[in-house]
């Protein structure tokens, strides 16, 4: 089967959500009556402890990108995609703008959650008389009781809540994805950019579907009431969404090897790709010099041998001598 990954889709990736805001928790009902009803089976792997379903509670989270990095997704700035438009942003004005949206649901076996409030303003993109909010969501064990989503700095070494879980679907076998999204006003441009064969979303809430095949990409588009199942496992993944800074990939501060010397003592290192469509299959160098840190992720720094971003150096040629990973010369 054909999957979202493998097609070299750039729809918004699991670790972009790191730098959403969180909506209502699961709590009491409230009286509105509910525009989008989500329900669902909780599948739990083997890595989920099943001890703690009594205190998992859920949230909506909601993509939001700043003006300059929608714009030059909407005028395709950038053939190679929306890495570099993502950079065109500093990691400070990613924020995190809690949507105030309602729902309620049970657990631990199946859940339904009801959206009876409209998003915060803060959690859509666009202008007056055309916004676009696109959320997902995500289940959490409410660690300390109060219940709510604790965000945590990157400075902490623990976080009172743990994510658990994520609606299915973000799994590099899924041969299905589905977006909970919000129109208000005229079609935002962004979403034919993201949805380019799925039928034009009606005012308010909706889901979009996107199915998977052989032979292309299916989509649908359902309101009010919507089937959408949720993964429940102990996933490093998901328990990054606890951190308040940015931690997708694309944000991670960069350094040049060859200036800022070896890692330093007693830091965390492992080789690996960055983002294929800036380096390919070059080898970086991930370092975190504070593994003692929650948020590992957004701790972390990329080393490497050439500037992919603006391309002002390259030391692949002649890497320093303490350069632990696999070298190209390629293009």
């Amino acid at each position: 089967m054909t999957t979202r990954l493998k097609r070299g889709f750039w729809k918004w990736s699991l670790l972009a959500l790191a730098l959403t805001g969180c909506g209502g928790v699961m709590g009491d009902e409230a009286e509105d009556e509910a525009l989008l009803t989500l329900e669902g089976t909780l599948r739990a792997s083997s890595t989920f402890d099943l001890g703690n379903s009594d205190r998992i509670r859920a949230s909506l989270l909601w993509d939001v990108w700043p003006k300059v990095v929608v714009d030059c997704m909407v005028n395709r700035t950038y053939p190679e995609g929306i890495a570099r438009c993502q950079r065109l942003a500093p990691k400070s004005s990613y924020h995190h703008p809690d949507a105030d949206v309602r729902v309620n649901g049970h657990f631990p076996n199946t859940f339904s959650m009801s959206l009876n409030r409209l998003p915060d303003p803060a959690a859509l993109i666009g202008e007056e008389g055309s916004k676009l909010g696109m959320a997902y969501v995500m289940a959490y064990v409410d660690g300390n009781g109060n219940g709510t989503l604790d965000r945590v700095s990157n400075e902490a070494t623990s976080s009172p809540d743990i994510i658990v879980g994520f609606q299915s679907g973000f799994s590099m076998e899924a041969t299905e994805q589905s977006f909970i999204l919000y129109r208000e006003g005229a079609l935002h441009p962004l979403y034919r950019i993201n949805f380019p064969n799925c039928a034009e979303i009606p005012q308010g809430y909706s889901v979009v579907t996107l199915h998977y095949t052989e032979s292309g990409e299916e989509c649908s588009v359902k309101t009010r009431r919507v089937d959408l199942d949720m993964d429940l496992e102990a996933n490093q993944a998901f328990q990054q969404l606890a951190c308040q800074e940015p931690n997708a990939q694309v944000l991670l501060d960069t350094v040049r090897a060859s200036t800022v010397g070896p890692p330093p003592v007693g830091s965390t290192q492992r080789c690996g790709t960055f983002i294929y469509s800036i380096s390919r299959n070059d080898q970086v160098l991930y370092v975190n010099p504070h593994p003692e840190r929650f948020c590992s992720v957004a701790n972390t720094e990329v080393y490497m041998l050439k500037d992919y971003w603006d391309g002002t150096w390259d030391d692949r040629a002649s890497p320093p001598s303490w350069w632990p990973c696999p070298v190209v010369t390629t293009p």
